[in-house]
């Protein structure tokens, strides 16, 4: 069986696999999708989101002025910004999150440890 720990934010911190209860953890059942930067809502794992402008300002101001100058002349690099900046919510695990950010990762905007860095849940 797999049990999650979690820290003060119900963030999990760390998945562990056990026969037996862990105690101060939650059991995670089958099909739940838990992962360590996951939110556990009380019934199931979500994984982290945030406003617009949540998520513009996980990027540093050097990153952000890079993609906005990007933008300028790639259509793609606008494209992302364009609906990131108009999104009531961006969710980490979104197909158009995860696309847009490995774009910015292969057009050099980005590396990939950085990105995966922006789209962890860390309880911002």
């Amino acid at each position: 069986m797999t049990y999650a720990r979690l820290d003060a934010s119900s963030i999990v911190v760390e998945l562990i696999e056990s026969s037996a209860p862990v105690a101060g953890c939650v059991r995670v059942l089958d099909g739940m999708n838990a992962r360590v930067g996951a939110m556990y809502t009380g019934w199931e794992f979500v994984a982290p989101r945030w406003s617009a402008y949540q998520f513009l300002g996980r990027f540093t101001t050097a990153e952000l002025d890079g993609i906005l100058a990007a933008a300028k002349t790639d259509a793609t690099t606008l494209r992302f910004v364009t609906f990131a900046q108009a999104a009531q919510e961006v969710i980490s695990d979104d197909p158009a999150t995860v696309s847009g950010m490995a774009y910015l990762v292969s057009f050099g905007l980005l590396g990939s440890a950085r990105a995966d860095e922006i789209l962890a849940n860390n309880g911002e």
